[in-house]
């Protein structure tokens, strides 16, 4: 007789079955990741976004708020400080998920002239 011993069979259901399951958590893994990095690109057109209005005005101070973007709140902080230069001011764009900016996904500075 010619064929399989139940042994066999039984082991190639365990390697098959492991396989299986690597795959289905890479595959998890890397639909999160694909996620996150959406995330990471809104926050980032965000941050680019209010830099660009804050160097259009002729005023700016320290400012916060959010926006809707693809169902997620970013909250959003453009923090003005002075440098060495008297003419010159740094903005320093922050946005993240929530409001205490514990976990930032996308930080942006730049420099103004000051008028």
């Amino acid at each position: 007789m010619r064929g399989f011993t139940l042994l066999e069979v039984l082991l190639a259901l365990v390697v098959i079955s492991v396989a299986l399951v690597a795959l289905v958590e890479a595959t998890g893994l890397a639909h999160q990741q694909t996620a996150q990095m959406a995330q990471r690109q809104q926050a980032l057109q965000l941050a680019d976004e209010m830099m660009m209005q804050f160097y259009q005005r002729a005023q700016v101070n320290d400012e916060q708020g959010s926006e809707q973007r693809q169902d997620h709140t970013y909250y959003w902080s453009v923090d003005v400080s002075n440098t060495d230069n008297p003419r010159i001011i740094r903005l320093d764009v922050r946005v993240g998920m929530s409001r205490d900016f514990d976990y930032v996904l996308a930080n942006l500075s730049g420099f103004k002239r000051h008028e």
